[in-house]
């Protein structure tokens, strides 16, 4: 089985990265059965992990496999803020319907989460109510108002910060501090279109699950922190289908274009 990618080469027209946005809604079928593929390959350009500026860190939870260090966000490359790394690299196989909250640091600050996704998951997900949720790391003591182009052509008008989840509500994750990071709107939901930030993964995992109610997806999602910042500077994704028709480690930009962020504080400085 041809396993599929979820993000375009860099050959991509800019004409495509807006066919793509709108093709989505109306070809979810096809969407469903193609994974990642090539409806959403068109949101975002991408180079190779090595071609980047690639800061080597550590994730504040050690895990090995993903002490690549994170690469700065580059518009022209990754304008919905998601880079396609590579293969999946699931270093702990979780059992079905289970997830690993692997808890806070030394500095209060969100590790990783580890799930086994099922259908049963995302539909008991979906259906219950939003609980309230508690402050990240990071939570800035102001949240500012801002107006943020977007890759679709849009703009987002409203608060910066958002209480992202690692493991989204809608698969099976819950509102507790283990599973929340302090990230731009921009890093949760991109364009709120399905095509963007930690909303692109998520939106690709219902869409297989739908199509294949017995399946499992393993499921990683590591924050990477730069020193002693209290907010993440990207989080690393990795996600498999039981089929493996879906094997994809993808990087989720905690950035905002026209803004230079604080990780320490959540201070928000305007560009000129």
């Amino acid at each position: 089985m041809v396993r599929r990618k979820f993000l375009s080469k860099r050959n991509r027209t800019t004409t495509g990265l807006i066919a793509g946005v709108l093709i989505i809604s109306t070809l979810f079928p096809s969407f469903a059965q193609n994974g990642f593929s090539q409806l959403v390959s068109a949101a975002s350009h991408f180079l190779p992990l090595q071609s980047q500026q690639v800061r080597t860190v550590s994730s504040a939870s050690g895990s090995q496999a993903r002490q690549q260090g994170y690469t700065s966000w580059d518009e022209q490359e990754s304008p919905n803020y998601v880079r396609l790394v590579g293969p999946s690299r699931i270093d702990q196989v979780v059992e079905s319907g289970q997830v690993l909250y692997a808890g806070l640091d030394s500095l209060g600050r969100t590790l990783e989460v580890h799930a086994c996704i099922t259908y049963q998951m995302m539909e008991g997900g979906m259906a219950r109510e939003r609980e309230q949720m508690s402050n990240p790391s990071g939570w800035p003591r102001k949240n500012p108002e801002v107006q943020i182009e977007l890759y679709n052509g849009s703009f987002y008008r409203g608060r910066l910060w958002n209480r992202s989840h690692l493991l989204a509500k809608s698969l099976g994750g819950k509102e507790t501090v283990e599973n929340l990071v302090t990230a731009t709107r921009m890093q949760n939901v991109g364009a709120n279109d399905g095509q963007g930030g930690m909303a692109l993964v998520e939106t690709a995992v219902r869409n297989w699950l739908k199509a294949h109610p017995s399946g499992t997806v393993q499921f990683v999602a590591t924050p990477i922190y730069e020193g002693d910042e209290r907010i993440c500077r990207s989080v690393i994704v990795d996600v498999k289908t039981s089929d493996g028709f879906i094997d994809e480690e993808v990087e989720v930009y905690n950035a905002a274009k026209g803004y230079e962020l604080n990780y320490y504080t959540g201070e928000a400085i305007a560009q000129q």
